[in-house]
C-alpha cells in the first residue's frame, strides 16, 4: 500500500468551490475519516482523488506518482484505488463470487486459477465464503456491503475510498459491520478514506480525523485530540455535546456560574479580565457531594430532567445562581428529579473569544 499526499488542493464543482486549499498526508496503512456536515465537500474529495473530477489546483500523490493537477489527471482506472459506495450497487445479473471478481483479470495478473483463488479468498475474508454462488437479491444489507468491500478489495488497490458505506443500514449492524471492515482494513494494511458525517462512527474507527466545513480542513488529528482539544468553536460544537457559558478570564481560570474553572484558550491570547466563552464537554461536569461550598471551581444546582439512554444519561441540571448545563454520566447510580447537588468540572475547559456583534 502507499502514502496519500494532497497538497492545497482546490476543487471546483460545476461553478461552486467546494474543496478550498485542502492538504492532508495520509500513512500507508492507515485508516482516516473526513468528517463534516452535508455539502461540505467530503465526497467531492474522495471524487477527486478517484479521479471523477480534476482538481483547480495542488496535486494529489499516492506513493511516488502524482496522479492530479491542474489540466493533468490520470484515468480513475489507472490509478489503482478502489470505491467502496454508499449502496453497495451490485451488478444484479452477477453472483457474489462474479461480483467480486469482476476487477480481476489477467490484465492486473489474476486469469484462470489465481483468479479463482483470489474471489475465495476475499469471500472467505469478508464472511461470505459459503455464499458465492448467490445473487445480490438474495443478500441481506449488510451481507451487500460486504460484497461491494470484496469487489473493491479484489484488485489489491493502493488505496481504498469509502463513501458512507454504513449509512443505509441499520443502527445495530450499523455497529457491527463497519467495526468488522475497520478491523479488516488494518489486518490487511490497506490504506483507506472513509468519509462519513457520523461523529461517533469517525471517532471510533479511524486512526485520524479529517474535519472539513465549507470545503475547508478545520483539524486533522487522533479522534482524541478532534474531541478533547478541539481547534476552534465550531468543531467543538460539531464533534460532540458541549456546555457553554460566558466567563472572564483570570490568570489560567475562567470565572463563571461554575465557579473558577481551569481552562485553555484557543485560538487566541486573551488578558486577565477579558470576556471569554467557556466549553465544556457534559462528561467534565460531575456531583461532587463533599465539594465545599467555599470551593473555586463548583456551583449548587438542581436536577430538571433526565434523559435515559441505558448505558448513559444525559442530565439537565439547573443552577441555583446561573443558568441549566449539561451532564452525562453513566447510568449505575444516577440522581432523581429534583435532587440538589454539588457540581464540580473534572478537567480544564476551553476558552473561545466572544462571539463578534
Amino acid at each position: 500500500m502507499s502514502d496519500l499526499l494532497l497538497d492545497d488542493v482546490s476543487v471546483t464543482h460545476g461553478s461552486t468551490l467546494a474543496i478550498d486549499g485542502v492538504s492532508l498526508s495520509i500513512h500507508s496503512g492507515e485508516l482516516v475519516a473526513v468528517l463534516g456536515p452535508s455539502g461540505c465537500g467530503k465526497t467531492t474529495l474522495l471524487l477527486a482523488i478517484a479521479g471523477l473530477l480534476p482538481v483547480r489546483s495542488g496535486t494529489i500523490s499516492i506513493g511516488d506518482r502524482e496522479i492530479s493537477r491542474a489540466g493533468r489527471t490520470v484515468a480513475p482506472e489507472k490509478r489503482g484505488v478502489g470505491w467502496v459506495p454508499q449502496e453497495a450497487s451490485l451488478f444484479p445479473h452477477l453472483s457474489v463470487g462474479e461480483n467480486i471478481g469482476f476487477a480481476v483479470s489477467r490484465r492486473n495478473g489474476f486469469g484462470g486459477a489465481p483468479r479463482v483463488e483470489r474471489i475465495a479468498e476475499l469471500a472467505n475474508l469478508v464472511g461470505l465464503g459459503d455464499l458465492t454462488g448467490r445473487a445480490p437479491n438474495q443478500l441481506s444489507g449488510g451481507q451487500a456491503q460486504r460484497v461491494a468491500l470484496a469487489r473493491a478489495l479484489a484488485p489489491r488497490p493502493d488505496l481504498l475510498l469509502l463513501d458512507e458505506p454504513f449509512a443505509a443500514l441499520d443502527t445495530q449492524l450499523r455497529t457491527a459491520l463497519r467495526r468488522e471492515v475497520a478491523e479488516l482494513l488494518r489486518a490487511q494494511g490497506t490504506t483507506s478514506l472513509l468519509v462519513t458525517h457520523d461523529q461517533e462512527e469517525a471517532l471510533t474507527l479511524a486512526d485520524r480525523v479529517a474535519v472539513l466545513h465549507d470545503g475547508r480542513l478545520r483539524q486533522f488529528g487522533t479522534p482524541e485530540e478532534i474531541y478533547q482539544r478541539p481547534a476552534s468553536d465550531w468543531v467543538a460544537s460539531f464533534v460532540g455535546d458541549v456546555v457553554e457559558l460566558p466567563g472572564q478570564w483570570r490568570a489560567g481560570r475562567v470565572l463563571c456560574a461554575l465557579g473558577a474553572v481551569e481552562a485553555s484558550a484557543v485560538g487566541f491570547t486573551p488578558a486577565d479580565g477579558d470576556a471569554v466563552r467557556l466549553m465544556l464537554r457534559p462528561e467534565w461536569i460531575v456531583p461532587r457531594p463533599n465539594l465545599l461550598a467555599s470551593a473555586a471551581a463548583g456551583a449548587d444546582a438542581r436536577i430538571a430532567a433526565i434523559s435515559y439512554a441505558g448505558h448513559d444519561a444525559m442530565i439537565t441540571a439547573d443552577l441555583l445562581d446561573g443558568p441549566s448545563v449539561l451532564m452525562r454520566m453513566t447510568a449505575v447510580e444516577l440522581p432523581a428529579v429534583g435532587d440538589d447537588i454539588r457540581l464540580a468540572v473534572q478537567r480544564p475547559g476551553m476558552a473561545f473569544a466572544p462571539v463578534k456583534s
